[in-house]
């Protein structure tokens, strides 16, 4: 009988023992698996490399996915995303779910690739969002440049077609050069000056803008070596040779008026004694005021025998075949 309950007893220890060794601190015990913290945002990104990513996949609306990027040199690199739409952050760190703000980068993708800009060695993490109403597939990839400095102004003497990077060495036309303050012909300064650069990086005397020509290079004047230099003036940043090119909505601006088709023209083509049937050209169209709307060119065309003698063009300028 004593024999039974002391094994009894020993049975009894062996269970309590089973049972403070399932429920105790042991880190292999079941369970503890699911205690593990969850990786979240930048935590849990992919870690690729920056040479050979590329991939397809696709994000609902609002959603977001990381990468992060292993990068051993400085370059210049794009980032491709075949849609619109996409909001891209680039970290330099990751500390929690949010990255290390501020970031580095900030972007929104146009379709096309993103230059993002020059990134030195280090670890970089990637927030792509959607920020579209619907889920979109899309495909991704990186392109790594060498960094090339140089000017990136092609209106400058000095402009490298190869840079991807701008070194602040451009050097730009000098209109105040000796050659343009010596005499042409006798006197070229009374033609020329005072001068601004055009639209291509070249000199142009600064009475041809908004002169009522459009010198989108069907004019010119002599340069150094006695070439004729087109002037084009035909771009934004000369507000369309102040409008001398520019095409109007709603009425013509000063200085011009609409011819019997809607065409701006000269306002003093009218009755200057030649008749504008057709005959000439303004900014590329012919020009009709032989109408009743226009007193028939103000009588310029009231006579047969209409001259078509070429119309002398202001300011020393040269027509250029083309």
């Amino acid at each position: 009988m004593l024999k039974n309950i002391f094994k009894l007893m020993i049975l009894m220890m062996f269970v309590m023992f089973g049972l403070q060794s399932c429920g105790g601190n042991d880190p292999l015990s079941p369970g503890d698996e699911d205690n593990e913290p969850e990786l979240v945002g930048c935590e849990a990104a992919n870690l690729y490399d920056w040479d050979s990513v590329e991939f397809e996949t696709s994000l609902d609306a609002g959603a977001s996915t990381w990468l992060a990027f292993d990068l051993t040199e400085t370059t210049l690199f794009t980032v491709t995303i075949n849609q619109a739409g996409f909001h891209g952050l680039i970290f330099n760190g990751c500390d929690g779910e949010l990255g290390a703000p501020p970031p580095i980068f900030d972007f929104q993708t146009n379709g096309n690739g993103v230059e993002v800009g020059i990134v030195t060695e280090g670890t970089y993490y990637l927030k792509i969002t959607n920020t579209r109403p619907g889920r979109l597939d899309f495909t991704f990839s990186i392109v790594l440049d060498e960094i090339v400095y140089g000017c990136m102004n092609d209106d400058a003497q000095n402009y490298n077609i190869d840079a991807n990077v701008d070194d602040s060495s451009c050097v730009l036309q000098d209109c105040n050069e000796d050659y343009y303050i010596e005499a042409i012909d006798g006197n070229a300064s009374d033609f020329y000056f005072p001068m601004v650069l055009d639209c291509d990086g070249n000199c142009s005397p600064i009475s041809w803008i908004g002169d009522m020509y459009c010198d989108d290079g069907a004019y010119g004047i002599y340069g150094p070596d006695g070439e004729v230099v087109p002037i084009n003036l035909m771009c934004e940043e000369l507000n369309w040779d102040e409008g001398d090119c520019e095409m109007i909505d709603e009425g013509c601006t000063e200085g011009l008026v609409e011819d019997c088709n809607g065409i701006c023209a000269p306002e003093d083509w009218l009755g200057d004694g030649f008749c504008d049937d057709g005959s000439y050209e303004y900014n590329g169209n012919s020009i009709y005021f032989n109408c009743d709307e226009l007193g028939n060119d103000n009588g310029d065309c009231d006579v047969l025998g209409r001259t078509t003698e070429q119309r002398p063009y202001p300011n020393n300028k040269m027509s250029i075949e083309k």
